[in-house]
């Protein structure tokens, strides 16, 4: 840029348009992201009001039969998961659903997760076993997780496939309405999947703090979560890989993990492949009621468990994820700084963004007090945003005492 041009903008007419430019815009984009998190807020699906697949009715609304249920294989994927198992595995075996298997695939664990999931399992009212896992290596060309979710589909018998992580609370029905919302009555969009967003457990006020901008607010904000898997349109299709369900037929049409490479972002990029090769997409579904996920044990494993896929989540580019953690600050911030410039926009701002805020808080079961903490959850977003680039320009991350290679895809 000239020292001319320069000048130009700087000089006091200049700057005060280009300044109340900047405040339009950012109002602008909230206004839209506040629509946006209203709409998804009345109109997305939950998975307690799950539609009655299971059963035909007569035209009085009286239940004539049964319908034959699918069988289900619940697909696990562990390593070095003896804690979560230890407190989380029982609440499966609770599962009214059936026909059910459980499969759970040892993945090199060293701490002797595969006879506490065989204890666990000795216990279950209908088929489940333990496998392990082949070794894993770089040259494999897959990410750890996706490298066992492909070993537990091949091992899987189900007419449906339910990948499930070991850090997930199930309710006694989950299974029952996943199935009832991905085998929904004839004359509605079926979908080739369905996604739970859980609620997400936290043990400290940091962790609680960053989760929103990550699991939830850039979904509310921007995806339409109640139509978003009927739309070709790739950069819509999301899925939540601590419990993502599909046919199993469409799951391997597509090629299933293996054809997923080493990206950290495994679950949005089954999503995608399925959609391109079934054209149908991955439902969506709030499941606060029904899966309690608990991701990291502390601030530090939640640090680097998103650090590894964030700039992934922001589109791959580590150039594009600056820009776009530049424009969130700009925006969600514009109510601090636009009180200087043009305080009336601020206080619009300010309420936009109050909106938007404790409506997701509301969505997904989170304190409304952490509203307060706004500037700081986006601080460490930031904290979050440049460990992530490190590794993007790195080329690598380490996760479970695996070195991978960075993908972006």
């Amino acid at each position: 840029m000239s020292m001319s041009m320069f000048s130009w903008m700087t000089t006091g007419p200049n700057m005060v348009a280009a300044t109340d430019a900047l405040c339009w815009l950012c109002l602008t984009v909230l206004a839209g992201a506040s629509a946006m998190t209203l709409f998804n807020w009345r109109f997305a699906a939950r998975m307690e009001q799950c539609p009655s697949a299971a059963r035909v009715h007569a035209d009085d609304g009286a239940v004539i039969q049964p319908l034959v249920q699918p069988l289900v294989s619940l697909l696990i994927p562990v390593r070095n998961e003896a804690e979560n198992l230890r407190s989380k595995l029982t609440t499966i075996l609770q599962s009214t659903y059936r026909p059910l298997e459980v499969i759970i695939l040892d993945d090199e664990s060293t701490d002797g997760s595969h006879h506490i999931a065989g204890s666990i399992l000795a216990g279950a009212a209908f088929p489940a076993r333990v496998v392990r896992g082949s070794p894993w290596s770089p040259s494999s060309g897959l990410s750890g997780k996706a490298h066992a979710c492909a070993q537990l589909a091949d091992h899987a018998r189900g007419d449906i496939l339910i990948f499930c992580d070991a850090d997930v609370i199930s309710s006694s029905l989950a299974i029952q309405r996943t199935v009832d919302w991905l085998t929904v009555p004839a004359g509605h969009h079926r979908a080739a999947g369905v996604t739970a967003l859980p609620f997400q457990s936290c043990t400290g006020w940091r962790e609680r703090l960053l989760i929103p901008w990550i699991m939830h607010l850039p979904l509310m904000i921007s995806v339409p979560l109640f139509c978003s898997w009927r739309m070709p349109v790739d950069s819509l299709q999301m899925a939540n890989g601590q419990w993502i369900a599909l046919f199993a037929c469409d799951y391997f049409a597509s090629g299933g993990h293996r054809k997923l490479g080493a990206t950290p972002l495994e679950d949005v990029a089954l999503a995608r492949l399925v959609r391109r090769a079934t054209g149908r997409g991955i439902r969506p579904v709030l499941a606060i009621q029904d899966i309690n996920a608990a991701m990291y044990q502390d601030w530090q494993g939640m640090l680097a468990g998103f650090s590894k896929n964030l700039v992934a989540i922001g589109g791959g580019n580590p150039w594009y994820f600056i820009f776009l953690l530049f424009l969130m600050n700009v925006t969600f911030l514009f109510p601090l700084w636009g009180w200087l410039v043009r305080p009336d926009l601020a206080a619009v701002g300010l309420a936009l963004c109050a909106l938007i805020r404790c409506v997701t808080a509301v969505s997904f079961k989170l304190p409304l007090r952490d509203v307060l903490l706004h500037p700081v959850s986006l601080m460490l977003l930031n904290l979050a945003g440049w460990k992530s680039l490190r590794h993007a320009f790195g080329g690598s991350y380490e996760w479970k005492e695996r070195v991978m290679e960075w993908s972006s895809t």
